[in-house]
């Protein structure tokens, strides 16, 4: 959720399906359906949040959800989309406005009358009407259940703020992909969840914990949200309002672009970060954990013990993860720097799994608690010297129950750690492209900053959090989870970026090297 602005699109495509007169929304949804499905059709294969655009679509339909108060003719509503493997629910409001107010991203149709179709998550109207029923912890009834807001009791002055925005000062944000984010001024983002998921959100659930029951303040705080509650007693969460921190963009842009400047400068340049990318996010981090870990008799959040069942299953995990990225890797031609070592873990793969089985006599140490559970640095937002945690819904291709899941706060440093090493890659990456003998001669330099910066970052979160690493049942379980990662990391680059394959490769070898299974 950052503060750029998107553009408005140069206009919609040619082939735009063709309406007949539409006095209504209520109209047009009752009597356009094969029109209404070709426009929904169009659409969502030009959507980046769309899910299934590889997938054949058996099926497209719209599901009235009820009309807001103060949209004017707008109707919440569901795209319901049927393929092969079954049904998936997208959250698609639709509205009527002036054909010069539908451009682009936000176009679904153009109708007479010099009317347009409209995605309403991207109007203004829309997103000033939810956020006031958000404001007033309102409910709209739909055909099968209702919408049912919820406001934080704590930021009752920054909803009135909210609320009080002029809709020519609310646009939606850049940079989004699974979700649709808006400005609302300077006071709040409002964020619409396209794929709905049945169950709690974990991105409401942690960031509600956090404004309400702890001081807490390196997040946005969740000022309310929106659930749909259907008839057959299944919910999901629609719609969720932030407050809107200003920020000079993310860390991962931040990071990268400051140490390649260094390392372009040679060993005479001092490096130069907005912030300190190993003690800063490590003492944020850790405070992040610690309040997680608060005892408030809240079951979902209060801490429990990491026992022989849960860290058997972390450890199983971590098999089934390295097992299907030793078996991708044997179709895989690298190149002649990372031939060697795809080489070594294929003629190792018992020993690595002898080494995971070893976890089996580890006694198992510390607290399971909620995490993050996607860090990196592309979660955080740079503010001044220091920086703000973003986007708490965990790993998006997982089910919402394992998102939810408690588990080791280790997990998230060892997601962070992997961070500062594709940091150094992608800054020697970029001064390859411009000079690659300077990239070459930078590599030591790189990866000097990389061992510096996470020892920093370890440092610092071991003191904020309380958790001992030099306890060994920590320490090992913090190589797990390396190591997992690093093996999850393989198997993306594999498939989407061989270019990149060194980079989790290298750090899967190194690992094991250390722990001399290699």
């Amino acid at each position: 959720m950052t503060d750029t602005q998107s553009k408005p699109g140069a206009g919609a495509p040619d082939m735009l399906p063709a309406f007949g007169r539409v006095a209504s929304l209520s109209d047009l949804v009752g009597a356009e359906g094969a029109a209404l499905e070709a426009a929904l059709r169009r659409f969502l294969q030009q959507q980046r949040w769309f899910a299934a655009k590889s997938e054949r679509l058996d099926a497209v339909s719209f599901a009235p959800l009820g009309t807001v108060d103060g949209a004017g003719d707008a109707l919440a509503g569901e795209a319901v989309v049927r393929t092969i493997d079954g049904e998936q629910r997208y959250f698609l409001p639709l509205a009527l406005r002036p054909r010069g107010r539908g451009v682009g991203a936000n176009l679904l149709a153009e109708l007479e009358g010099e009317r347009a179709l409209v995605d309403a998550t991207r109007d203004p109207d829309f997103c000033r009407a939810v956020v006031a029923l958000i404001a007033a912890g309102g409910r709209t009834e739909t055909g099968g259940g209702a919408l049912r807001a919820t406001a934080s009791a704590a930021r009752a002055e920054q909803l009135r703020e909210a609320v009080a925005v002029d809709p020519s000062d609310i646009a939606p944000l850049s940079g989004e992909q699974s979700n649709t984010s808006v400005g609302i001024g300077r006071v709040a983002i409002l964020k619409f969840y396209r794929l709905l998921r049945d169950g709690e959100q974990p991105e409401l659930e942690v960031t509600s914990f956090l404004t309400e029951n702890t001081g807490f303040t390196a997040a946005p705080a969740l000022l309310g949200s929106l659930e749909l509650s259907r008839a057959d007693g299944s919910r999901a969460a629609v719609a969720a309002l932030f407050e809107r921190i200003g920020n000079a963009g993310d860390a991962w842009a931040s990071v990268t672009g400051s140490l390649a400047a260094h390392l372009r400068a040679g060993e005479g340049g001092a490096a130069e970060f907005a912030f300190d990318p190993g003690r800063t996010i490590g003492r944020r981090t850790g405070e992040m954990h610690a309040a997680l870990a608060s005892e408030t008799g809240d079951a979902a959040f209060d801490p429990e013990p990491l026992d022989r069942v849960s860290l058997a299953r972390i450890v199983d995990e971590a098999k089934h993860e390295a097992a299907g990225a030793i078996a991708l890797l044997r179709g895989v031609e690298g190149g002649a720097d990372v031939a060697a070592d795809i080489a070594a873990l294929g003629a190792r793969e018992g020993e690595i799994a002898r080494w995971f089985e070893s976890f089996e006599q580890l006694e198992p140490a510390g607290r399971r608690t909620r995490i993050h559970g996607d860090y990196h640095l592309g979660q955080l937002l740079v503010r001044g010297d220091d920086i703000v945690i973003l986007d708490f819904e965990g790993e998006p291709g997982r089910p919402l129950p394992e998102r939810r899941a408690k588990t080791s706060s280790l997990r998230d440093v060892a997601g962070m750690l992997r961070s500062y090493d594709y940091a150094a890659f992608a800054a020697l990456d970029s001064l390859r492209s411009e000079n690659p003998a300077l990239a070459e001669r930078a590599r030591d330099a790189a990866e000097r900053w990389r061992d510096e910066t996470s020892a920093s970052f370890l440092s610092a979160w071991e003191s904020a959090s309380g958790v001992d690493l030099a306890d060994e049942g920590n320490a090992r379980l913090l190589d797990l989870f390396l190591l997992q990662k690093a093996f999850y990391e393989l198997r993306y680059e594999a498939a989407m970026r061989p270019a990149w394959l060194s980079i989790p490769l290298r750090g899967i070898v190194s690992l094991l090297q250390k722990r001399q299974v290699l």
